[in-house]
């Protein structure tokens, strides 16, 4: 449909030219119209970033190193005068059917070299209604959001892609209200901001619920739904303060202790809270707490456990992340299992950190199935536990005459996967579970989804992850990983697209790592995905075929990447003694 407007557009200006006696200018071309985007004439200029927008011609730039197809992995800031709007139902602008608009941008505010905005929406990130302020040519503009190559045209992401700034106004209106910057790693002690959590989620793909829940700070700007007995739950919007041009949507989130509300406080405007949960980006384009996976975990400063402004850790209060870093502790492993579906495994395996309280099958492994069930909490007491069903042994191995006994108090950390039985009962998952470290003890298995090396490192740059350790991980913002090249990924799913070579490579946007140069088993290797731009082109094993084997420091973030744990976004690498990208 795009591509017969951009037909019929032309073909009605070319008739008002040869209607005309005078000389009139061409019409405007669309990114990859009549052979392609011109060359601009001004200079690309600015990092892409609020404080620093692309300008046209750096965005043009910036999404022409894109694959055909592919999205930027991060949003980008452009700024630019509207050359052109497209008329959508008799509406020149915004329009109120679909709440986007179409339009192209230019350094100048000629036809002459322009960007296509295509279906962005409008400011604040919301879909255009009735009332609000029209564009028109001429206005400038600040558009915030992915963009792609699609097919050849240089565009921003259908609804992924917003007017940031019209004219100088923003959604905090006033004429630039502040937007903030994004803060906080999502735990309890550092929990994310408004725009901090907005920035997490954004990574995340459409409709992709987070693995893991996050803490998220602010005061209440609004509220759509207040707390009743009926559902038991409230959809509200946070802000932080002194940032009032970002709200983040609290959806349909529980009450205090993650449980419906019966009674207590109920929200008003400027409240301060602090709101842990799963969030998701819905229909990829609104922000948001996942309904009913989502609890108020702090009012005022009031949590279930009582004052204390959510500062201690009380009977009760989740912590962790399910990471071998940040295990989760009982209370967070009940939660997730809770949110799953009634006998559905959870997709990913998870650390839980606990204290044994109490011993099914009189207080021994068995023999017989080689497993265990036991009950574990932080504090080794009958209470606020979560049910370790028939997990395995050190090593993942079945259990066997000789090993050592588990006991109350004894300290455990168990991997495995979830699962919320008959929809009434959490617990590990029969089997898929292992005991991964008794009172420290640990034995190395090779298996979790790849990094069969030794789990070393701290994430850092002084102390890099290794590959095994970065699997262990299995999720992280700005960490290093430190290995070795060993190939490159070609289609969509890991396991068959492996190739362990540089002969014959015809990808760019990926490469494969190991802690060993010679390693050839894809079950110990990540894929690294490798963003447009100078990090893409010292690195990939197309243009850099010496690279294979050589050792590797990269910087960037642990998400999944075709279907297994990866490292996307990297925006700095170090190869034989050079840097590549930009370091931190």
């Amino acid at each position: 449909m795009k591509k017969l407007f951009y037909s019929l557009f032309i073909l009605a200006t070319t008739a008002l030219t040869f209607c005309s006696c005078e000389d009139v200018p061409a019409p405007f071309d669309f990114p990859s119209q009549g052979g392609g985007t011109p060359t601009p004439t001004i200079d690309p200029a600015g990092s892409g970033t609020q404080a620093d927008p692309y300008n046209v011609a750096a965005a043009i730039k910036y999404t022409q190193e894109l694959e055909q197809g592919e999205e930027s992995p991060t949003d980008i800031y452009i700024k630019g005068i509207i050359a052109t709007v497209r008329e959508s139902n008799g509406e020149v602008g915004y329009g109120a059917q679909y709440g986007n608009a179409t339009f192209t941008i230019s350094d100048d505010g000629s036809n002459k070299v322009t960007f296509l905005v295509y279906r962005a929406l409008y400011l604040g990130n919301k879909k255009w209604k009735q009332g609000d302020t029209q564009i028109k040519e001429g206005d400038e503009v600040i558009i915030c959001g992915k963009v792609t190559n699609y097919n050849g045209t240089l565009e921003t992401q259908q609804n992924k892609a917003f007017l940031y700034s019209l004219n100088g106004v923003t959604a905090g209106g006033g004429g630039g209200g502040d937007t903030g910057v994004a803060k906080g790693s999502g735990t309890l002690e550092d929990p994310y901001n408004p725009a901090g959590v907005i920035a997490y989620i954004n990574s995340l793909g459409a409709d992709v619920e987070s693995t893991k829940d996050v803490y998220i700070k602010g005061k209440v700007a609004s509220i759509d739904e207040q707390y009743g007995t009926q559902y038991g739950n409230a959809s509200f919007d946070i802000v932080e303060e002194g940032a009032e041009g970002t709200k983040f949507k609290v959806f349909r989130a529980l009450y205090l202790g993650n449980k419906k509300y019966t009674s207590g406080d109920l929200l008003k405007e400027k409240d301060d809270v602090v709101v842990c949960g799963k969030v998701v980006n819905y229909r990829g384009n609104t922000p948001e707490t996942v309904q009913g996976k989502a609890f108020l975990y702090s009012l005022n400063g009031k949590s279930e456990g009582g004052g204390g402004g959510g500062g201690d850790t009380t009977p009760g209060t989740p912590t962790g992340d399910g990471s071998l870093s940040n295990p989760f502790n009982s209370v967070a492993a009940n939660n997730l299992a809770n949110g799953l579906a009634a006998d559905t495994p959870s997709s990913d395996s998870y650390y839980i950190k606990g204290k044994i309280a109490k011993i099914a099958n009189n207080g021994t492994f068995n023999t017989q199935y080689g497993n265990a069930s036991f009950y574990i909490s932080d504090d080794g007491k009958d209470e606020n536990t979560f049910y370790v069903f028939r997990t395995l042994y050190l090593g993942n191995k079945k259990w066997e005459d000789g090993n050592a006994q588990i006991k109350v108090g004894d300290e455990v950390i168990i991997y495995g996967k979830l699962v919320n039985y008959k929809g009434n009962t959490p617990e590990t998952v029969q089997n898929e579970s292992y005991i991964y470290s008794l009172n420290g003890k640990t034995e190395d298995t090779g298996e979790g989804g790849g990094g069969g090396g030794e789990q070393t490192g701290a994430g850092s740059y002084g102390d890099p992850y290794s590959v095994a350790a970065a699997v262990a991980a299995g999720s992280g913002s700005g960490v290093y990983v430190k290995a070795y090249i060993v190939g490159y990924v070609e289609g969509q799913v890991l396991a068959d697209g492996a190739h362990f070579t540089a002969d014959g490579c015809n990808v760019k946007t990926n490469l494969l790592i190991a802690d060993s140069s010679s390693e050839t088993n894809v079950a110990n290797c990540i894929p690294v995905q490798l963003p447009s731009g100078n990090v893409r082109t010292g690195l990939n094993l197309q243009d850099n075929p010496g690279n294979l084997g050589k050792q590797v420091l990269l910087y960037g973030n642990i998400e999944k990447y075709f279907g297994a744990t990866g490292l996307k976004s990297v925006t700095y690498a170090e190869i034989g003694g050079s840097g590549v990208g930009t370091k931190p």
